[in-house]
């Protein structure tokens, strides 16, 4: 979180917390890894960005960044 503003400067950043993580909203559908990508899918659509991606992922994030 600490580097979000300096990179923000020279690029676009989209950071979030998949669901049931870190007080986010509680998940309506099995947090399978299918679901978690779909749904990281539609929120970045849904801000309207557009491929490609650099996707950086913290721990088992790092697994569906991949």
């Amino acid at each position: 979180m600490k580097i979000l503003p300096a990179i923000s400067e020279s690029s676009s950043v989209f950071s979030y917390n998949r669901f049931g993580v870190a007080g986010s909203d509680k998940p309506k559908v099995s947090q399978d890894g299918l679901n978690i990508v779909n749904t990281l899918r539609e929120a970045l659509t849904s801000e309207g960005f557009e491929p490609p991606f650099l996707l950086v992922g913290h721990s088992l994030g790092g697994l569906y960044a991949n």
